[in-house]
């Protein structure tokens, strides 16, 4: 057998692959169906079964779930802290937690004062949070 030519049963004809390799190659090469198919000697009617036949086939085959839209990029904002960035705990509060939406929290020492809440809220806005 010669490369490039059909492996068949003596039921079944070319396989699968064979035809993917024609059909991938009219795509390929910007080629009409019926074009291609003369230039091959192929029967035009085949080509445009298996290209039903495979259009079919990948649209039962499962995908995987995908998320409904992308993944927001995370990024660190930079914040300076003055002096007395972090008012003193109270009681007996080991840490505390800022949620700043989408998954975002930061683990704070104790509380922080007014002055530096409002520059994180600062720099989010700044960022298009």
């Amino acid at each position: 057998m010669k490369t490039g030519e059909p492996r068949m049963s003596m039921s079944h004809g070319p396989g699968q692959a064979w035809w993917e390799t024609h059909l991938d190659a009219i795509e390929r090469e910007g080629i009409g169906t019926k074009a291609y198919a003369q230039r091959e000697g192929l029967p035009v009617s085949s080509l445009y079964y298996w290209r039903r036949r495979l259009k079919v086939q990948k649209s039962n085959t499962p995908q995987p779930d995908k998320p409904a839209s992308e993944p927001v990029a995370r990024q660190f904002v930079p914040v300076r802290l003055g002096d007395g960035g972090y008012a003193a705990a109270a009681g007996s509060v080991d840490h505390y937690v800022l949620t700043l939406g989408e998954g975002l929290r930061l683990e704070l020492p104790g509380l922080p004062s007014p002055q530096w809440l409002a520059q994180v809220r600062q720099a989010l806005t700044e960022r298009g949070r």
